[in-house]
C-alpha cells in the first residue's frame, strides 16, 4: 500500500508543477500579446455562446487554458503566441508548437439584461464576478480629480465608457438593492463588493450604510464588503460592521510611504498620510477580525521587495494584502509606462501566495477584497491542491439563500 500511495503523490506532484508551468505560461501572455483573428474568433464564439462577445477585436483576449488556468492577452502581430480556429474550437500555439485548446466564457447570464424600475438594465448597475458574485461602482467618478489629486494609475476620471448608458452619478442606493436581489435569485450574489471614487467621508458612510439598509430589507444574511478610504475618524469603523458589512478593504495601492505620497496624492492629503492608512487597517482588524479586512496594492508601481514587506507585515496584522497588476492606462499620467516583466509579475506571485498560506488565509478571504486584486489566485489553489485531476476547476463562493422573508 505504501508503494501505491507514493505513486499517487509523485502523480499529484507532477500535476502541480504542469499546473504551474501553465499558470506561468498566463503571465507570458500577458506581457508580449497574442495574435488572431478576431472575425474569426468572434464567430467561433458567436456559435458557441449564442451571443457575439465584446472583447475580441477591441484589444485583446481572455479565456482558459487547456488545464484550466486564465490567459489573456492584447492584440499583436509581434508575439510567439497564437490563436488559430481548427474546426468548431480555438487552438493555442507558442510559434509551430501546440499548446492545447483553449475555451472561451459561457453565454453571459440572463440576468444582466434584466430590466430595473428605473428603465436600466441590471449590468449598468452591477457586475458579475468570476467566483459567483456581484459588485458596484457607485459612483461614475471620483472627487479628487476636481483637486488635481487623483492616483496616477487610475482611470475612473478618464471616462472610457465602462457604465455604459448608466445616467446618474451616484447610484440610488435603492436601485443597488433592487439590482443585488435579482443576483441572489439568479444564484450569483453569493458575495457583494461595493467601491467607487473619492467623496468626502461622512457622505460615504451614509452612502455605504443606505445600501446596507434597502440590502437588508429583505436578506438579513447580507455578506459583502465595503471598500472605502481611510477614515480619518476611526471610530466609524463599527458603523460599517454594524449596518451589516462583513468585510472592509482600504486600497493602499502603494506600499512604500515616499511613492505613495507621489503615486496618490489625494489619498495622502485627504486620509491622514500612509501611517494613517496603516493604523486604520490595524483597527479595523479589531471589529470585523483577521482575514477580513483587505488592501490593495499595484503590483510593477515599486520594487518588488517593498510589495512583499507590505504583504507580510499586513498579514502578520490579520490583514489580506492582496495586489493588482500595473497597467498603463490611457489618458492617465503613468500612460505610455510598461508594466514590468512576466518575470517579476510571477516572483511577485510566487512569492506573496506562500505568505497567504503560512498567514492561514483561504481562498474565502483572498477573494471578499478589493474587486481585481488577487491575480495570484490560481497560484494559490494549485499549491495548497485544491484541484481534480489535472484541471483547475472554477472555485464559487458559498451559496446563499434566495430570502429568508
Amino acid at each position: 500500500m505504501s508503494g501505491i500511495k507514493e505513486l499517487v503523490t509523485q502523480d499529484k506532484q507532477a500535476i502541480k508543477e504542469l499546473l504551474l508551468k501553465e499558470a506561468r505560461l498566463g503571465f507570458d501572455l500577458a506581457e508580449k500579446g497574442i495574435f488572431f483573428n478576431a472575425e474569426e474568433i468572434n464567430k467561433l464564439r458567436a456559435e458557441k455562446t449564442g451571443e457575439l462577445p465584446k472583447r475580441a477585436g477591441r484589444g485583446g483576449l481572455s479565456f482558459k487554458l487547456p488545464h484550466g488556468n486564465d490567459g489573456s492577452g492584447d492584440f499583436t502581430k509581434w508575439t510567439p503566441y497564437s490563436i488559430v480556429v481548427e474546426g468548431n474550437e480555438a487552438v493555442l500555439y507558442d510559434d509551430s508548437t501546440r499548446v492545447g485548446i483553449i475555451s472561451f466564457a459561457d453565454a453571459p447570464n440572463p440576468v444582466l439584461n434584466e430590466k430595473l424600475t428605473n428603465g436600466e438594465t441590471f449590468r449598468n448597475i452591477l457586475s458579475l464576478t468570476q467566483h459567483g458574485g456581484v459588485s458596484v461602482g457607485y459612483s461614475k467618478e471620483c472627487a479628487l480629480k476636481d483637486l488635481g489629486e487623483d492616483c496616477l494609475f487610475c482611470k475612473i476620471n478618464v471616462g472610457d465608457g465602462k457604465y455604459g448608458d448608466r445616467q446618474n452619478l451616484i447610484l440610488n442606493p435603492k436601485i443597488v438593492a433592487e439590482a443585488y436581489s435579482l443576483a441572489r435569485k439568479a444564484g450569483v450574489g453569493n458575495h457583494f463588493r461595493i467601491s467607487g471614487g473619492f467623496v468626502p467621508e461622512r457622505r460615504e458612510l451614509e452612502y455605504y450604510i443606505d445600501v446596507a439598509e434597502e440590502i437588508r430589507k429583505k436578506y438579513p444574511d447580507f455578506f459583502g464588503t465595503a471598500i472605502i478610504g481611510a477614515p480619518n475618524d476611526l471610530s466609524i469603523l463599527e458603523k460599517y460592521k454594524e449596518s451589516g458589512y462583513s468585510h472592509i478593504s482600504h486600497n493602499i495601492e502603494v506600499w512604500d510611504k515616499n511613492l505613495f505620497a507621489h503615486i496618490c496624492p489625494g489619498k495622502e492629503k485627504r486620509n491622514g498620510g500612509w501611517q494613517h492608512w496603516i493604523n486604520s487597517l490595524e483597527a479595523a482588524v479589531e471589529i470585523f477580525g483577521k482575514g477580513n479586512v483587505h488592501a490593495n496594492i499595484v503590483g510593477g508601481l515599486e520594487p518588488k521587495t517593498s510589495t512583499l514587506e507590505g504583504i507580510e507585515y499586513l498579514a502578520s496584522k490579520g490583514i489580506v494584502a492582496k495586489f493588482s497588476r500595473f497597467r498603463p492606462e490611457a489618458g492617465t499620467p503613468l500612460e505610455g509606462y510598461r508594466s514590468p516583466s512576466a518575470d517579476f509579475h510571477w516572483e511577485l506571485v510566487d512569492k506573496a501566495t506562500d505568505i497567504y498560506i503560512r498567514s492561514g488565509f483561504g481562498m474565502l478571504e483572498l477573494t471578499t477584497g478589493p474587486g481585481s486584486s488577487f491575480y495570484g489566485s490560481n497560484v494559490y489553489r494549485i499549491k495548497t491542491g485544491d484541484f481534480e485531476g489535472d484541471n483547475l476547476t472554477p472555485w464559487k463562493y458559498p451559496a446563499l439563500p434566495n430570502s429568508n422573508l
